[in-house]
């Protein structure tokens, strides 16, 4: 009987994420073609053949859909800080950091270029973006001024560095999305970063 329930609840559970992925997919699909501001949650429904309310059991909004990755990608960023933290030299490990997390965005390079295309398209998606950088930019501030520092940052001060830091971040971003994600993305932000002495 357990075993006759763990496949089930299995089955279920590949249905589950076949439905999601379907939904991404076809909202993928419909941003490009149409525009995200141009494409309805019904829109994208009906063109996986499920209802309105289905939509909504796997994404809280339609905004939602664009920044699947994004949950996964601050948790991934935040370990990355905690590895590479530096007690002595709290920027030495953040700018250690930020260029391993630019080869996990380069192993990405194609999903987040189609992100990106999405993204630049929609004044919404643009600021909902901005927002969600935040976070990224919060996790710098909060490593250098992070009380195992031998002398950490004063809060305005990690807030400042991190806002200059991310200032960078964006714009090597941006030269790499322009670029179609050809250039060596590690290569940018490392000389990018080569500022911060």
């Amino acid at each position: 009987m357990l075993l006759f329930m763990e496949k089930q609840n299995s089955l279920r559970d590949r249905k589950k994420e076949k439905t999601r992925q379907a939904l991404i997919d076809a909202s993928i699909k419909l941003f490009l073609k149409n525009g995200y501001d141009n494409t309805t949650v019904d829109d994208i429904a009906e063109h996986v053949e499920v209802s309105r309310r289905t939509f909504f059991r796997y994404f809280q909004s339609k905004e939602s859909v664009v920044f699947t990755g994004h949950e996964g990608r601050i948790t991934l960023f935040r370990e990355i800080l905690e590895k590479h933290f530096n007690a002595e030299k709290p920027l030495d490990g953040v700018r250690a950091a930020l260029t391993e997390f630019a080869r996990d965005y380069a192993n990405n390079a194609e999903d987040l270029r189609i992100e990106w295309e999405i993204v630049i398209a929609s004044p919404i998606l643009i600021a909902k973006d901005v927002e969600l950088d935040f976070e990224f930019e919060s996790a710098l501030a909060e490593t250098l001024m992070d009380k195992r520092c031998i002398q950490p940052y004063t809060e305005l001060n990690a807030k400042i560095l991190a806002g200059a830091l991310f200032g960078v971040i964006r714009a090597s971003m941006q030269a790499w999305f322009s670029g179609g994600c050809k250039q060596d993305l590690f290569e940018i932000g490392k000389n990018a970063l080569s500022i911060f002495k």
